[in-house]
């Protein structure tokens, strides 16, 4: 028996021709109604489906839309606005809001009495305790009680703590400003001076007879020199 990736040549003729008559007998046939079944499907939906759907949009969807929109809807819109909205509108501006703005007034004029009527009762008397009662006793609290105790407080607590505190802190002052009078005069001032007399007779005298002059010699000798002939060389070169 041959295998599945043998070639055609390669199976006998007694066996291929059997299989191909099989093949055109079975499956063209098939092959043919299906390609039968597709040219009618493209002639019927060409020249039948797309006319006959063309002929029922304007046959049918278009006369239709236009009853639809000028038989029924203008008159019904017509009608509602005839029949509900005008009555219904001149009914609210001529019958009902006139009764309806007394009433809402009359409501809140209501409303605003029942509201008053607490502050009436609590306002009234509060007012009236606040002016006989707690602005009396505050000034008495005031004159005879929170007033004397601030004068003796002031008088025998803190101003004299006041001025001892005044007192203690220009002592330290004073005492403090003598103490740096002193470290100036008998410590600063010396070290300062044998510093700048040691710097003078030792680094001073370095630097004038032996930096200096080894600088000017090293500067007027070779780096003038020096910097000469290189220019020179640079200006042959150019």
């Amino acid at each position: 028996m041959p295998r599945a990736d043998e070639s055609p040549e390669s199976v006998p003729g007694w066996l291929l021709w059997p299989i191909r008559a099989v093949a055109i007998v079975v499956v063209l046939p098939f092959r043919l109604l299906g390609m039968a079944l597709t040219a009618i499907g493209r002639f019927l939906h060409r020249y039948l489906l797309v006319p006959l759907g063309r002929l029922w949009h304007h046959a049918i969807v278009i006369p239709a839309t236009w009853l639809w929109r000028w038989l029924i809807v203008v008159p019904a819109t017509w009608l509602w606005r005839c029949l509900i909205v005008v009555p219904a509108t001149w009914l609210w501006v001529t019958v009902l809001r006139p009764p309806a703005r007394w009433l809402g007034k009359a409501l809140l004029t209501l409303l605003g009495w029942l509201m008053a009527i607490p502050v009436l009762l609590i306002g009234v008397p509060a007012t009236w305790l606040w002016e006989h009662a707690v602005v009396p006793g505050a000034r008495l609290l005031h004159e005879w009680v929170l007033r004397p105790v601030a004068v003796f407080l002031w008088t025998w607590i803190l101003a004299p703590l006041g001025r001892g505190t005044v007192w203690f802190l220009r002592l330290g002052w004073q005492g403090t400003t003598w103490l740096f009078r002193q470290i100036y005069r008998f410590l600063l001032r010396p070290i300062g001076i044998a510093a700048a007399m040691t710097w003078r007779y030792t680094f001073g005298a370095l630097w004038r007879h032996i930096v200096a002059p080894t600088g000017r010699w090293l500067r007027d000798e070779i780096i003038r020199p020096t910097g000469a002939a290189i220019r020179s060389l640079f200006s042959a070169l150019s």
